[in-house]
């Protein structure tokens, strides 16, 4: 196993080793994955202040085989 301390990126949101804190694609991950939780954040947030509701808005259809 490998000894070697982990280091934080991102402001402490993950623990890496080397070859991740080296690696563009790890840290492309990341970063989407930081800004996927931003989006969600201010999902919530609009919901809760009543400015957006948790479902879009609703449409009948009528679908019938007869007419």
């Amino acid at each position: 196993m490998d000894k070697r301390p982990l280091q934080r990126v991102h402001n402490g949101a993950f623990l890496v080793n080397e070859t991740a804190k080296n690696d563009p694609a790890c840290q492309l991950v990341m970063e989407q994955y930081l800004k996927q939780l931003e989006r969600e954040e201010w999902r919530r947030n609009e919901i809760r202040a009543g400015r957006m509701s948790l479902a879009p808005e609703m449409t009948t259809w009528n679908i019938s085989d007869r007419d």
